[in-house]
């Protein structure tokens, strides 16, 4: 019996990880991933100050290695910005540039939209999982 209730708990795992997957993939806007849009949205938190990749990694939820690969590609690419040298990596703070602030409210804009498209799956979903 203890099996068969944790084989229920797995499935209902796997459908909302299935679920976010799939809401993820839609969200993408200019190339740009979920996860990416996560960052862009913890460092607009910040404003001029920007934040420190150790407090990014706690706040996306990634390692500080894993924060540091996500911000090479939009480093090159002109959307963050060191804005400090600390000889520490971890403790470097980065910000968005112009064209980051500019990219980051389309992508926000074309997220809203999205998730306002998921709110009914969303909720009978997690419906299903409560019981």
């Amino acid at each position: 019996m203890q099996y068969a209730h944790s084989m229920e708990t797995l499935d209902k795992f796997i459908a909302l990880r299935n679920f976010i997957n799939a809401t993820e993939r839609r969200s993408l806007v200019y190339g740009a991933s979920f996860s990416e849009f996560l960052i862009f949205k913890a460092i607009a938190a910040q404003g001029k100050a920007g934040i420190r990749r150790i407090d990014l990694a706690d706040e996306v939820g990634l390692s500080v290695s894993g924060v540091t690969r996500a911000l090479m590609p939009l480093e090159k690419s002109g959307y963050v910005e060191k804005l400090d040298e600390a000889l520490d990596a971890r403790v470097r703070r980065v910000g968005l540039t112009r064209a980051g602030k500019e990219l980051f409210k389309d992508i926000e804009k074309n997220v809203q939209q999205n998730m306002l498209l998921i709110e009914d799956d969303l909720e009978a979903l997690l419906k299903s999982v409560r019981r």
